[in-house]
């Protein structure tokens, strides 16, 4: 058989059978290829998608540890700003009260301080 391709080949029908083999083996080399990096393109799209998620679901958590944070540091000063607003009405009060006291006082058109006006000054902290 090969002397009848030679015949027609003019002799090179073995170095068509190595092309051919060639071929052959250059086509499983590269389905063998195109195989191992489809797998592994599929891999990394795995490994992407799942890295993906974890981000998102590490910000979603962020986001809602600060907003508890925000909430928790507002209430926090809503209570302090309602203590602050009783201890202003309540020294206002006092000041109206030593002020009144101060307006009752006979003494209050002396050059000195008297004992009453020394414990009204030194009542307010």
């Amino acid at each position: 058989m090969i002397k009848l391709l030679d015949t027609f080949t003019g002799g090179y029908a073995s170095l068509i059978h190595y092309a051919v083999a060639a071929a052959a083996i250059a086509a499983i080399l590269g389905w063998t290829y195109h195989a191992g990096s489809a797998h592994k393109d599929a891999e990394w799209t795995l490994k992407y998608n799942q890295r993906e998620v974890a981000i998102t679901e590490a910000y979603n958590a962020e986001v809602a540890r600060i907003s508890q944070a925000n909430a928790l540091a507002k209430a926090i000063e809503q209570k302090r700003l309602a203590d602050l607003e009783a201890a202003n009405v309540a020294l206002n009060q006092k000041i109206k009260e030593l002020s009144d006291e101060a307006d009752a006082d006979p003494d209050r058109d002396r050059v000195c301080l008297s004992d009453g006006s020394r414990l009204r000054i030194d009542a307010i902290h």
